[in-house]
C-alpha cells in the first residue's frame, strides 16, 4: 500500500505540472533541459524515460519566474494546497520533500523491486524499492546511474526516472564525482547563506531574468535566439545560489518565508546534468571513445555569462 499511495501522489503532482498555467514554463524548462543535457529526438530508444526525466526536472528542480515567486512546480502545488487539502493530506505530500536527486552505484540487487545502493555524492549506503509502475529488471552489479529518490513512510522509493551509465565510464565517473567534491562550486556547510539572504538574491535574480524576457517578447528580430540566450542563463542560477541550510518544512517555524516554501538549490544538478548530457553524446558519437567523451572538458555551459544581479536599495 505505501508504494502504490507514493506512486499515486507523484502522478497527482505530474498531472498538475501540466496546467495551463505553466505552459510557457513548461516550454521553457525543456529547452534548458535540452540544452543541459542534450537533445533528444522522438525516435531515440531512451527518448521516454529522458522525457521522464524532464517530467521530474520541471516540478522538483526547474525554479519558475519571479511571478510565483521563484519557486519550483511542487513548492506552488504545496502552496497553494494548503487551503484545499487537509492536514493528513499536507503531511503525505510534505514527505515528499525528502527527494534525493543524485548519482548511485548498485551494490547488490536483491530482487527486481529491491536494491542496495550507494549515494556516490554523500557515500550513503540504502535500501531502495521500487513503485508500481516500474522495477529494476536490468540493472547489473556495480551499475552507475543517475535517480531520484524519496523517503515515504520510512521507506526507500527511486521514482523510476534514471539515466544508465555504462561500465566502461566509471572510473570517468568517479573522477567527475571527485573534481566536483572538492571544487569550488561544491556547496559546503561552512560556507552557505542565510536562507533569507538567499531568498533575496534569488528574487533580484529572477526579477532580472523576467525583464530580459518581457524586453524579447517586445522585439521583433532575433526572438528566438535571444529567448534561447536567456535560457541558458537560467541554467547557471544553481550555481551562484546555493545553500545547504534552507528551510525545508512548511509553516514550521515562526520567520519562514511568507512567500516560498522552501526547499535548496542542488549545486549537483549542473554535475548529473553534464553527465547525462556525455552518455547522450556517447550513442550519437559511437566512434569516440566514451572515456574520452566523460574525460572532456568543453563543457557546454561554462561559457554562458549570468545577467549581473542588481544591488539592493538601501
Amino acid at each position: 500500500m505505501t508504494a502504490k499511495l507514493c506512486q499515486q501522489l507523484l502522478n497527482n503532482l505530474y498531472i498538475y505540472s501540466l496546467k495551463q498555467e505553466f505552459q510557457q514554463e513548461r516550454q521553457m524548462a525543456r529547452e534548458l533541459f535540452f540544452i543541459s543535457t542534450g537533445k533528444v529526438n522522438d525516435e531515440d530508444p531512451f527518448f521516454e524515460q529522458r522525457m521522464a526525466c524532464f517530467q521530474e526536472f520541471f516540478v522538483f528542480d526547474y525554479r519558475l519566474s519571479d511571478g510565483f515567486s521563484g519557486s519550483t512546480v511542487f513548492e506552488t502545488f504545496l502552496y497553494n494546497g494548503q487551503s484545499g487539502f487537509s492536514v493528513d493530506d499536507m503531511n503525505l505530500y510534505e514527505q515528499l520533500r525528502s527527494f534525493k536527486h543524485s548519482l548511485f552505484r548498485v551494490e547488490s540487487l536483491q530482487t527486481d523491486e529491491h536494491l542496495i545502493v550507494t549515494d556516490l555524492l554523500s557515500n550513503e549506503r540504502l535500501h531502495i524499492f521500487s513503485l508500481p509502475e516500474f522495477n529494476f529488471a536490468g540493472f547489473d552489479s556495480s551499475q552507475f546511474f543517475e535517480g531520484r529518490l524519496i523517503c515515504f513512510n520510512q521507506k526507500h522509493f527511486f521514482t523510476g526516472a534514471f539515466i544508465l551509465h555504462g561500465k566502461e565510464v566509471r572510473s570517468a565517473v568517479k573522477k567527475s564525482i571527485f573534481e566536483f567534491l572538492s571544487g569550488k562550486n561544491y556547496c559546503k556547510a561552512d560556507s552557505t547563506v542565510a536562507w533569507k539572504e538567499e531568498l533575496e538574491a534569488r528574487k533580484s535574480l529572477l526579477r532580472t531574468i523576467t525583464e530580459k524576457k518581457q524586453q524579447i517578447e517586445q522585439t521583433e528580430k532575433k526572438k528566438a535566439i535571444d529567448l534561447l540566450k536567456v535560457t541558458k542563463q537560467i541554467a547557471q542560477i544553481p550555481r551562484i545560489l546555493s545553500s545547504n541550510n534552507l528551510v525545508m518544512a512548511l509553516g514550521e517555524e515562526k520567520d519562514i518565508s511568507c512567500y516560498v516554501p522552501e526547499s535548496p538549490f542542488y549545486d549537483a544538478l549542473i554535475l548529473i546534468h553534464k553527465l547525462a548530457y556525455r552518455e547522450l553524446k556517447c550513442y550519437r558519437y559511437k566512434h569516440i571513445d566514451p572515456v574520452k567523451i566523460y574525460e572532456s572538458v568543453d563543457d557546454h555551459l561554462d561559457n554562458i555569462q549570468m545577467p549581473r544581479v542588481p544591488a539592493r536599495a538601501s
